[in-house]
């Protein structure tokens, strides 16, 4: 484990709205939610509109000096739904930048706000010189308009013709989620807005109280423990502000709510804090991402269940209810061609999304997986040796896992062309194109003896 290689980050939406569910800014929310981030050494980033950066720019200012603030631009979130216009959209964007950069001048790096992304929507943020999407939403369908099943979760470059789908090379912009998500129990689940790190979705579904986080914490350690196997692992939470108080201007939530999420972020900071992570702002890990990629780079995630559950209420019953499990220990990949999900003991990936050549934004790009045979396999000594066997199938991404207690040992060989990696000493995770040929993929294992002391 290197914990240094969390990348946290916490943003919260500060912005000025005029709806049936709130008006104006929510300033005590603002200050409510500082003062917590703050309290713990985590600088915040906000999410502003070109209406509350000019109200904000004195406290934002005075952040940022003291503890690093940042912030993000939010365009209008309805505007352009139904006309996709360009010329709109493009005139939204522009006037609401001049005015964040006019308030913020020391604002360098360009990352947008947005829910409802869409093709248009994302060739006007490239043309504009951005440098990242905030809003994406693993596996969510219909919830807050937002249906984007299929995309890969944490951060990756946008293919601007394909907005749910990874870039083929080095993209302009980067994919940002808009809080980081249980990937376990969704995958397993099918809700992404309940098995997440939202205060108040958890709140609602019973998994967390104002006094006990203990599911964010197994939460944060899938992730933790994932630093093992990738140079960097994405931790994004997000709270709205104005889901952080009760007043005349705002009272989506009960003030029971309020002080519970309030006391929910106060442990989860403290706890995480505890461990050497890197704290940053979304700028900041954007432009990092900019600096260390030259494409979407490889995810490696182990996860196991939390054990966790929410309770039944009208919140986990809306889309009909959510599954209990228990599940299996599940390895997840992906990288700019797929993504795949692979059940403990299963060699074939239980889910394989392949994203080369596919143009269907409504598609959620799932594949087909052809049959595996196993042949000539040998566990013995501190050797293990197999040859994995696939007939003809089409050209695509694909990739294969041998489980095993593979403590103490290495790969010896495998097929020229495959790459091979140990996670975690759980498994070998195999990854190749079919090529419509029939495939024969060898691997040996060889347990590295420890040289005696002295």
């Amino acid at each position: 484990m290197k914990p240094g290689q969390l990348i946290y980050t916490f943003v919260s939406y500060a912005t000025h709205v005029d709806q049936s569910w709130g008006h104006g800014i929510a300033i005590e929310g603002i200050d409510r939610t500082a003062e917590l981030a703050h309290k713990h050494g985590i600088p915040v980033t906000w999410i502003v509109n070109a209406t509350s950066a000019p109200v904000l720019a004195e406290r934002i200012l005075g952040w940022h000096e003291q503890y690093g603030d940042d912030v993000i631009l939010q365009t209008p979130f309805y505007a352009d739904e139904s006309e996709h216009s360009r010329a709109r959209l493009k005139q939204a964007l522009q006037e609401g930048w001049a005015v964040l950069q006019d308030t913020f001048p020391w604002v360098k790096t360009k990352i947008v706000a947005r829910g409802s992304i869409y093709k248009e929507f994302v060739e006007v943020a490239e043309e504009l010189g951005f440098h990242g999407i905030w809003g994406y939403c693993w596996e969510q369908v219909w919830w807050d308009n937002i249906t984007h099943k299929g995309i890969p979760w944490g951060s990756w470059y946008i293919d601007s013709g394909r907005f749910k789908a990874p870039h083929p090379g080095k993209g302009k912009l980067v994919a940002s989620e808009w809080t980081a998500r249980d990937l376990h129990a969704t995958y397993h689940s099918g809700s992404p807005c309940i098995y997440s790190t939202d205060p108040n979705d958890v709140l609602r579904a019973g998994l967390c109280s104002g006094d006990n986080i203990e599911y964010w914490k197994k939460l944060f350690h899938n992730y933790l423990d994932n630093t093992a196997n990738n140079e960097q692992v994405y931790f994004l939470q997000q709270q709205e502000s104005h889901e952080m108080e009760y007043t005349d201007r705002f009272a989506i939530y009960p003030a029971s709510h309020v002080e519970a999420c309030a006391g929910m972020l106060d442990l989860f900071f403290g706890y995480i804090t505890q461990y050497p992570i890197t704290l940053t702002t979304l700028p900041q890990a954007i432009k990092n991402y900019h600096a260390r990629n030259e494409a979407t780079a490889p995810v490696y995630m182990l996860t196991r269940d939390t054990l966790v559950r929410p309770e039944v209420n009208d919140y986990t019953m809306t889309l009909g209810g959510t599954a209990a499990g228990p599940w299996p220990d599940t390895f997840h990949y992906y990288d700019r061609q797929c993504q795949m999900a692979f059940v403990q003991g299963s060699c074939v990936p239980e889910r394989l999304r392949s994203y080369v050549g596919k143009g269907d934004m409504g598609d959620e790009f799932e594949e087909a997986v052809p049959q595996v045979f196993v042949s000539g396999y040998e566990k013995g000594g501190d050797r293990i040796r197999m040859a994995f066997e696939i007939g003809h199938w089409s050209p695509i991404p694909f990739g294969l896992a041998y489980w095993d207690d593979l403590k103490g040992y290495a790969v010896r060989s495998v097929t020229a062309g495959v790459e091979a990696k140990l996670i975690q000493d759980r498994l070998v995770f195999l990854r190749f194109d079919l090529t419509g040929s029939p495939t024969v993929i060898e691997l040996v294992l060889e347990r590295i003896l420890e040289r005696p002391a002295g």
